[in-house]
């Protein structure tokens, strides 16, 4: 699971505000895993969230956003 946070870390740094889609298919993973992974990415504390990531629903398309610590996480690799 540590690396697929990292690949998906990776993605984000590299273009934010990405839509899951684009994410699980240039990741080649399943949506299920991609939503396990962003419980732990996400910023929902309660759930056991990093708060590196946080989701946003545009109608039916959900896109990823690095949050500040997120983007700081990014600028100091």
């Amino acid at each position: 699971m540590e690396e697929l946070l990292v690949a998906i870390m990776a993605q984000l740094c590299e273009k934010d505000g990405m839509s899951d889609n684009q994410i699980d298919k240039k990741l080649g993973i399943g949506m299920s895993q991609l939503n396990r992974a962003l419980v732990l990415l996400g910023d929902h504390t309660a759930l056991g969230g990093m708060g590196l990531v946080t989701v946003r629903q545009d109608g039916k398309r959900r896109t990823l956003w690095l949050t500040e610590q997120g983007r700081a996480l990014c600028q100091a690799q």
